[in-house]
């Protein structure tokens, strides 16, 4: 019995919308379009708090000051343009700082709240603010940042702090800067190729240098050439400060990584009857490798050890901080009397391990191709037995090699014949290799060098111990941290504008946002510490425990100020949070009347 055939299933056609329900949908869209238009300005909070620093500090008006500027030929006064382009960085969801797209970004904000005069976004063009920057090139950008950074302290009502951290970093270069230009003029930076901390080798840089005090608020900021040398920038800083503090500079501790270590440097912090005061790291090759000799000398004496215990400015509690102990030594380093503090941690252990294996590996495979060669005289095995040791010599394992002979004995090639033909002899020769062995020593010495480094310092331990010299040194990640709130915005990192001058003018004015990052954390954190307990205003409602300063600003993003016309309101974009914002405002210093 035949099985009937299935029917073809029609295909059916795309089914089109029907007439009259996209008329009503274009109907209902034009309405609410219509509906939902707002004349309404919304600035977030956390812009028009770091206006209020800035209003604080009399940012605005010492630009004015500070620059050339005819009020009859500019639209908007250079105050009011570096002000927006100091805020444009705090700009929520904002990477890049673009000079053709601030009005864009600015777009339906409150700008008059911003800048204490009204402007409107549209007219920020990019030809503005090139004026602006190169007005604020010509008056000396960075002598500006130095005298309103001195105020911050007085101004904020903060408590002095007297230590120095000092640093660099590389900001990569787009364009072609051609670097004849400014190979004739001594007060332009220098576009170069340098060392780049960004690994990009193939392109041209410059470079900035930062001193902060011990809460990371920006002291001094300097744009260098792209080939600057840690060395020399720590020279010209140091004598910067001297200018700047005179006298006072002698209460201050100067703290810098190991590049800062050289003969120049030490001379000049000793110059005076009152030196300055440093702590920097000892690199390998430093005066003689007098790190290693103290690490000798230190290890030779392991009863000697002063137990320091952890190390941090706030412990975790979890048991995951390594501890400290430390050996403390006088020297004369370039006829100068110094003290070197040697420490040994217990968290090197994990990567001296890590260290060994890899060796190991690396050593087992070069091994087995030598091992694996034919060679066809014994010179030729000697040579690359000797070229093994050689490249091998500084690794933690050794072997026995020898050149070994074996004859080959082969048939001759083709038939058999009546009368058989002598077998061909060949001798050939290879290395042989006895067992691998570790390297006990150099095991030991490498734990040594690992968890140990040595700090050098002029300050009597009697003034300042060994766990406090440690301590004042472990803070120069605030340096860092500064550096990475710098490149946040793109254009920090990799810049491109027309004109040196540009460059180190923009620099500057991100250099100020930097100063607001820090002005924000320092107080914040110190509010919150003065309260009986954590405020719970984190994610999730928890407790705020020494928050980031991006972490403030991501809270404050959460509230907006909506105008229209005359009308005010806060506008909390997640309600719950409306009834914690008077704690917010308090723990940031927020002051209404710096509007």
């Amino acid at each position: 019995m035949t099985q009937p055939k299935p029917q073809a299933r029609k295909k059916k056609g795309k089914r089109r919308p029907h007439p009259l329900k996209m008329s009503t949908l274009r109907s209902e869209f034009e309405q609410t379009v219509k509906g939902s238009e707002d004349s309404s300005q919304r600035t977030p909070l956390s812009l028009i708090l770091i206006a209020t620093y800035l209003n604080r500090l009399n940012f605005k008006e010492s630009i004015n000051r500070y620059v050339k500027w005819d009020p009859a030929q500019w639209k908007y006064s250079p105050g009011v343009l570096a002000q927006l382009l100091v805020i444009a960085v705090f700009i929520p969801a904002n990477k890049k700082v673009a000079l053709s797209r601030m009005h864009q970004i600015y777009a339906g904000m409150d700008l008059e709240t911003l800048v204490g005069e009204p402007v409107e976004p549209a007219e920020l063009s990019d030809g503005f603010f090139a004026t602006m920057l190169d007005r604020l090139w010509e008056a000396g950008c960075e002598n500006f940042l130095c005298t309103i950074a001195l105020t911050v302290r007085t101004v904020f009502g903060l408590p002095p702090d007297y230590v120095f951290h000092s640093d660099t970093t590389s900001h990569v270069l787009y364009g072609d800067y051609d670097s004849s230009e400014y190979a004739s003029d001594s007060s332009l930076v220098h576009p170069t190729y340098g060392y780049s901390k960004e690994k990009r080798s193939d392109l041209k840089q410059i470079m900035t240098g930062m001193v902060t005090d011990g809460d990371g608020l920006i002291r001094v900021s300097h744009v260098l050439d792209g080939n600057t040398a840690d060395c020399k920038y720590n020279y010209m800083m140091i004598k910067i400060l001297q200018e700047v503090y005179g006298n006072e500079f002698c209460r201050y501790t100067y703290i810098a990584d190991s590049k800062m270590l050289n003969k120049k440097n030490l001379d000049l912090i000793s110059r005076d009857d009152k030196p300055v005061k440093m702590i920097s790291r000892i690199p390998e090759n430093f005066a003689g490798k007098l790190a290693e000799k103290i690490r000798i000398k230190a290890y030779k004496k392991p009863d000697e050890w002063n137990r320091l215990g952890i190390c941090c400015e706030h412990p975790a509690g979890k048991g995951k901080e390594p501890e400290y102990w430390v050996q403390t030594f006088k020297q004369q380093v370039f006829s100068l009397p110094v003290w070197i503090h040697i420490y040994k941690s217990g968290d090197a252990e994990r990567r001296l391990q890590s260290k060994i294996e890899k060796d190991r590996a690396k050593f087992e495979s070069d091994l087995k191709i030598l091992t694996d060669r034919e060679y066809a005289c014994e010179p030729d095995a000697n040579t690359d037995i000797e070229a093994f040791l050689k490249s091998h010599s500084k690794s933690f394992f050794s072997v026995s090699l020898s050149a070994v002979e074996s004859v080959n004995e082969k048939n001759p090639v083709g038939r058999p014949s009546a009368k058989p033909k002598p077998k061909n002899i060949e001798v050939v020769w290879a290395v042989s290799a006895d067992e691998i062995i570790q390297n006990e020593g150099k095991t030991e010495l490498q734990r040594q060098k690992d968890e140990s480094f040595c700090l050098l310092t002029n300050i009597d331990p009697d003034t300042l111990g060994g766990k406090e010299v440690l301590l004042r040194y472990k803070a120069q990640h605030k340096v860092e941290h500064n550096f990475s709130v710098l490149k946040m915005p793109l254009l920090a990192s990799t810049l491109f504008l027309e004109k040196s001058e540009r460059i180190e003018a923009m620099m500057t004015l991100l250099y100020f946002s930097v100063l607001m990052h820090g002005i924000l954390q320092v107080i914040s954190r110190t509010r919150i510490a003065a309260c009986e307990e954590p405020p719970r205003l984190g994610t999730e409602d928890r407790p705020l425990i020494r928050p980031k300063s991006e972490t403030m600003l991501n809270i404050l993003a959460l509230f907006e100020i909506i105008t229209n016309g005359d009308a005010v309101s806060i506008r909390s974009k997640i309600p719950e949070r409306r009834t914690q914002l008077n704690m917010l405002l308090f723990l940031v210093d927020f002051k209404p009347t710096s509007i």
